[in-house]
């Protein structure tokens, strides 16, 4: 999806793609928020009557356990996709908004990364339907910012260097997002520690 909805791709298309992109990040923004909402309210009945030191004990170690996979390189089970034939069935804003739904709502595409159920984790231990409500919008506000990746594709040219980069630095990509996790954990053992 990343290379499909690229200027180069929204142009063929006859859109814009600042405009497809708009609702895309949107529609992660909102898919994020639902999820989280949704967790956070079932963590007030589930995690509610664990300890905040339970919690952080908890969010602790998933993030290490996912920082470790990730660094794994095995990645995750699943591969699904959104669905390109909306690319040519419906108005961008359509399709921006539902691929940024799908995206924002976590597993409802491709799992690549660890990070994806240390969010839900996260906000099922928040244990609050605000709180969930921030870890989702974020999370999907992250992906949802991936789009800008493609935003100088014009010609079929930049379309390969765009594919060439995202397999130079999907190593890198791997150990940044590891570190994202190990960092949520040390900070996790820190307030625990704290407590």
């Amino acid at each position: 999806m990343l290379t499909s909805i690229s200027p180069l791709g929204e142009r063929a298309r006859g859109n814009r793609w600042w405009l497809t992109v708009g609702w895309l990040s949107l529609g992660a923004v909102v898919g994020g928020a639902v999820v989280g909402v949704a967790l956070g309210a079932a963590g007030q009945f589930l995690a509610g009557s664990l300890s905040d030191g339970a919690r952080l004990a908890v969010l602790a170690g998933a993030c290490a356990a996912a920082a470790a996979w990730d660094m794994s390189g095995r990645g995750l089970p699943g591969r699904r996709q959104v669905n390109e034939d909306w690319l040519v069935a419906y108005r961008s804003w359509v399709y921006g908004a539902g691929f940024g739904l799908q995206l924002g709502a976590a597993v409802a595409t491709v799992v690549n990364t660890a990070l994806v159920p240390l969010f839900m984790l996260a906000a099922l231990l928040a244990g609050d339907m605000t709180a969930g409500l921030a870890i989702g919008a974020a999370f999907g506000a992250a992906r949802g910012a991936s789009m800008a990746l493609s935003s100088r594709v014009r010609t079929t040219d930049d379309l390969r260097q765009l594919h060439r980069r995202l397999d130079l630095h999907a190593d890198r990509a791997r150990r940044l997002g590891a570190g994202a996790a190990a960092g949520l954990g040390c900070a996790a053992a820190a307030s625990l520690l704290a407590l």
